[in-house]
C-alpha cells in the first residue's frame, strides 16, 4: 500500500483506524447526498426565504399606526361577510387561500403598506 499515511501494524490500533475512516467515508458519503439532493435544498431555501418574508410581514403590521389597523379590521369584517356569500367554487378558493397562511401573509402586508401610506399622504 503506498501513500503518504503510514498504517497501523497493531491491531487495535489497526481497528481505531478503519473505524476512524469508516466514519469519514460516511460524513462524506452523507455531504455529497446532501449537495445531490436538488429537492431537499430547494426546500430548505424556500423554508428560510418563507421566514424572512413572514417574519417582515409581521414587522410591518406591528409597525403601522393605530388608525391603520382599524381600518383593516373593518375591512377584514366586510371580507368575512362578502366570503359568506360566495358562490362555492369562489368559496373554495378563498379556502385554498387561508390553507397557504405565509403568502395570504405577504399579500396582507403589501395591502397595509399601501394603505398607511396612503394615510400618511393625507396627514
Amino acid at each position: 500500500m503506498s501513500g503518504s499515511k503510514d498504517v497501523p501494524t497493531d491491531p487495535q490500533a489497526l481497528r481505531e483506524d478503519i473505524e476512524r475512516t469508516r466514519a469519514e467515508l460516511g460524513d462524506t458519503v452523507e455531504a455529497l447526498a446532501h449537495k445531490a439532493d436538488v429537492s431537499a435544498r430547494v426546500k430548505e431555501k424556500s423554508a428560510e426565504a418563507k421566514e424572512k418574508v413572514v417574519g417582515a410581514a409581521a414587522h410591518a403590521v406591528d409597525s403601522l399606526p393605530p388608525q391603520v389597523t382599524e381600518r383593516v379590521e373593518q375591512v377584514r369584517a366586510k371580507a368575512a361577510h362578502v366570503v359568506e356569500t360566495l358562490p362555492e367554487p369562489v368559496a373554495q378558493r378563498v379556502e385554498q387561500a387561508r390553507r397557504h397562511p405565509a403568502a395570504l401573509m405577504a399579500v396582507v402586508a403589501a395591502v397595509l403598506l399601501v394603505l398607511w401610506k396612503l394615510t400618511r399622504g393625507r396627514n
